[in-house]
């Protein structure tokens, strides 16, 4: 009995002394917070006749002031960190390699570390709903790498009802899928108040330490059709890639052509009908010239693509690294187009999906025709739909 008082008095006071750390920290976290605020990288504009919103960043601080060069700096290293995120599972591997085999403490510490992280890597989140970190994703130090390329993100209609679910379907994949950071920082808040979204992505993310865990705060989930399915009967909405990794390689900064792989591309439209979703095309312009790359014969690419899952492709942005190169890019959100409703027990038919695929693709057409002007895509620029 001493020792289990002894215990729980122990638990206690280390829980009131996590309290006393967390109170001393949120002031240091409403001081960033603030910080980030009073640069003011965001504008948020609405039309007051149509009801079409236009989130928008643009960088403040001058570059030759100290205050420029500090949030430079911090810009800098937040985004170089940030886009490398695959390589942090590496990274741990190197430091143990390199220091556990010459002092058994630190191998002792990885170890143990590692233990307590297995459960973590091991608990399926990516077959459920995911692990949303929200406070992450939507801290306002998003707006760093938002300012930085700059973004700017139009929503082409009213706000969407926070009652239905939909199906974003984002055009064309791009090679890191940049345009994924741009809506966090509260940005998709304030595009589709009350809309509560997950990402479908591919199975191999949830599968490398770190970039897992990066992954599921940001409300990413198995891109399986389990997963999906399940998110749909929870009541959520969630944004796919229907071109898949395949539309990596199409991306081509040298190109006057932009290729979305959307004939076949089905499964997402059937799901949508099959759970009364609606659909909503989004188009992101001007992320292929974010990296440069070097063409990778396609008999070595198609094989790993198809065996091992994994889009082999060699890309490099500032200083050969990750780092993107700064391009603007903007993020258009159409209309959504709603579902044929279905009798309760049954299956959406073929006539139904080819009848809504039909719709969406030429939506998709649409937006990426009525916009490219104005995302600074010249007439000769062109879409093709394959």
């Amino acid at each position: 009995m001493h020792f289990l008082g002894g215990t729980a008095l122990g638990l206690g006071a280390r829980c009131i002394d996590r309290a006393r750390s967390i109170r001393r920290l949120e002031p240091r976290t409403m001081h960033l917070e603030k910080a980030l605020d009073a640069l003011n990288l965001r504008r948020v504009k609405v039309d007051e006749k149509t009801g079409a919103c236009e989130v928008s960043f643009r960088w403040t601080p001058r570059s030759l002031s100290l205050v420029g060069m500090f949030w430079g700096g911090v810009q800098l290293a937040w985004g170089f960190a940030l886009v490398h995120y695959i390589f942090y599972g590496l990274f741990a591997s190197i430091f143990i390699y390199a220091y556990g085999r010459h002092d058994w403490r630190v191998l002792a510490a990885c170890v143990a570390a590692i233990a307590l992280y297995l459960p973590s890597f091991l608990d399926g989140s990516e077959f459920k709903l995911g692990r949303p970190w929200d406070a992450l994703r939507t801290h306002p130090i998003w707006a760093l790498s938002q300012a930085y390329f700059p973004a700017r993100l139009i929503r082409t209609t009213p706000p969407l009802d926070p009652e239905k679910k939909y199906v974003f379907g984002w055009h064309p994949h791009g090679i890191l899928i940049l345009s994924r950071i741009h809506v966090y920082g509260g940005v998709w808040e304030a595009l589709f108040p009350g809309v509560d979204v997950r990402v479908l992505g591919a199975s191999p993310m949830f599968k490398v330490p770190g970039c897992r865990e990066i992954c599921l705060w940001m409300g990413a989930v198995d891109a399986g059709r389990k997963t999906a399915e399940r998110v749909l009967r929870a009541g959520k909405s969630m944004a796919v890639y229907p071109g898949g990794s395949v539309e990596i390689f199409d991306t081509d900064p040298n190109s006057r052509e932009t290729r979305c792989h959307l004939t076949r591309r089905k499964g997402f439209v059937r799901l949508a009908i099959a759970h009364g979703a609606s659909l909503v095309p989004v188009f992101v312009f001007g992320e292929k010239r974010c990296y440069r790359r070097l063409n990778v014969p396609s008999k070595i690419r198609h094989w790993l693509l198809r065996t091992l899952k994994i889009p082999l492709i060699v890309f490099w942005g500032r200083w050969f690294t990750w780092y993107p190169i700064a391009s603007p890019q903007t993020v258009v959100f159409g209309a959504p187009i709603d579902a044929p409703a279905l009798a309760a027990g049954t299956e959406p038919t073929e006539a139904q999906v080819d009848e809504l695929h039909a719709r969406y693709t030429a939506a998709v057409v649409d937006l990426y025709e009525k916009h490219k002007a104005d995302a600074g895509y010249g007439p000769e620029e062109t879409l093709k739909i394959v």
